[in-house]
């Protein structure tokens, strides 16, 4: 299953769920540009800009965000355009998905925690 986990891309969740990519346009918006740029990319190997751009797009989160909560665990300010931006990300996430998810939920907290505690985040 863990092997499986890693080849996992956007565009096989999306297939999973019958969506196809829209055909490519010749002048196209950022955002379908990006996700169609990272869309074969396997969600283990993603840039942590391109998670955070997940987050805040509500992207496949149920896959998403554990990832995101795993960077978080190992570096609290993860981020690529400014310190804390995954965390800040996260809050882009719905709240049912937090209310399905409450293991998750708990887990930010406790990273959120043990990070001010260090002094790494703002109370």
């Amino acid at each position: 299953m863990k092997d499986q986990r890693l080849r996992l891309t956007f565009a096989l969740l999306d297939r999973e769920r019958g969506v196809a990519l829209p055909p490519k346009l010749v002048e196209e918006f950022p955002l379908p540009a990006w996700y169609r740029a990272v869309s074969d990319i396997p969600l283990e190997e993603l840039a942590v800009e391109d998670i955070c751009k997940a987050c805040r797009q509500q992207i496949h989160v149920a896959h998403i965000v554990p990832i995101a909560l795993r960077l978080l665990k190992a570096a609290p300010l993860t981020g690529e355009m400014y310190d804390g931006e995954l965390f800040v990300s996260l809050n882009s996430v719905g709240r049912n998905y937090w209310q399905d998810h409450k293991d998750e939920a708990m887990n930010l907290q406790l990273v959120a925690k043990k990070a001010r505690e260090d002094e790494q985040l703002p109370g």
